[in-house]
């Protein structure tokens, strides 16, 4: 990969890991800095990266970093946890408010794998890549992870 490579890559991936590592860390500056260091990253293996497989590199990176992000802060236990506290009243909220609700309150591999597939449209390939999991872990989770946010959803109706 040569530099004016890695420029592109940034200019054209930025927006897509910004948009992932939000909807997985939900923070905006852990966001912005995961970002950064996937940039790092790259730019410290520019030689041994293609051009080809520059945005799966990238978010494998991202991927890395918000799992460790969540192991340092201690807060994987907090995402693990069914027993979230309900912080809104469904009644007051509308359909996407409500599917936002569930999605905070699954495990994070299954908001990681959700916004791969369904927002961020990667292949099962793609996806068993940058997570590292085989392609039937990639399907198994994200059918348990349609299911949970369903349940969530059924649950904060009926509150």
């Amino acid at each position: 990969m040569t530099k004016d490579d890695f420029v592109m890559c940034a200019k054209l991936f930025t927006p897509n890991l910004l948009r992932f590592s939000k909807r997985v860390a939900g923070n905006a500056i852990e966001t912005d800095d995961i970002v950064q260091e996937c940039f790092e990253i790259l730019w410290k293996n520019i030689e041994k990266v293609e051009m080809k497989s520059a945005k799966s590199y990238l978010f494998s990176v991202a991927h890395k970093k918000i799992i460790d992000s969540f192991r340092t802060d201690s807060r994987l236990e907090n995402f693990d946890s069914s027993n979230h506290e309900q912080t809104t009243n469904p009644d007051q909220t509308d359909t996407h408010e409500l599917v936002q609700l569930a999605i905070n309150q699954i495990p994070t591999i299954y908001k990681e794998l959700l916004t791969l597939r369904d927002l961020e449209s990667y292949s099962y390939k793609e996806i068993e890549k940058i997570t590292r999991l085989t392609e039937a872990q990639v399907k198994v989770y994200l059918f348990r992870a349609r299911k949970a946010i369903k349940e969530k959803i059924l649950e904060l109706e009926t509150v």
